[in-house]
């Protein structure tokens, strides 16, 4: 069944090596700081969107180990945990869910107040595209080659996206695609 409310979009924004890497072996994301630049009107209108965030548990765990919050913390709002491993040292007011992830996205929706839902992490990305719940991909190219680590994946199956625009800010560019909303699945 398509997604009852459509006040906001589901969106997956990603900064990707050119060979196609999200984070580096050992899950490091620390290069992608060489290539972030706050003042990328690309990068910053997704954030200044986002009513409430999607993490999965490795994305979390990362941010965690590494020290990183949303957005680097220039941004607050409803945030939810999709996880089969929750623990008692979660930080308060973090939502954790399991579960189907269509739920978890309705929740989200819900709780955004009619902004977007982001999602961060490739396997979240993953089950919300199988889903037919994404509604926008916008991927940050960096250009370097990671050789190894978290790829960016998409659905298992095909998906065709709609390219909505693209820019170039230094040497970094970034795509934005639209998921067609005929595409949304039948459960």
């Amino acid at each position: 069944m398509p997604r009852e409310t459509n006040d906001g979009s589901v969106i997956w924004q990603v900064t990707m090596s050119l060979d196609g890497y999200i984070a580096a072996d050992g899950d490091d994301m620390g290069w992608i700081f060489e290539y972030i630049d706050p003042s990328n009107p690309a990068g910053a209108e997704v954030p200044a969107r986002i009513g409430s965030m999607i993490a999965g548990r490795r994305s979390f765990d990362v941010g965690a180990r590494d020290g990183m919050e949303v957005y680097d913390g220039s941004w607050s709002g409803a945030q939810f945990l999709m996880t089969n491993r929750p623990s008692a040292d979660l930080p308060g007011g973090l939502r954790v869910r399991s579960g189907p992830v269509r739920q978890v996205v309705e929740e989200a929706l819900d709780a955004a107040g009619g902004r977007d839902v982001g999602i961060i992490g490739a396997d979240i990305a993953r089950q919300a595209l199988e889903s037919n719940l994404v509604d926008e991909v916008v991927v940050h190219v960096a250009p370097v080659l990671l050789g190894d680590g978290v790829r960016f994946r998409g659905a298992l199956g095909r998906k065709d996206l709609r390219l909505v625009d693209t820019a170039r800010h230094g040497e970094v560019v970034t795509a934005h695609y639209r998921v067609p909303h005929g595409q949304r699945a039948e459960p």
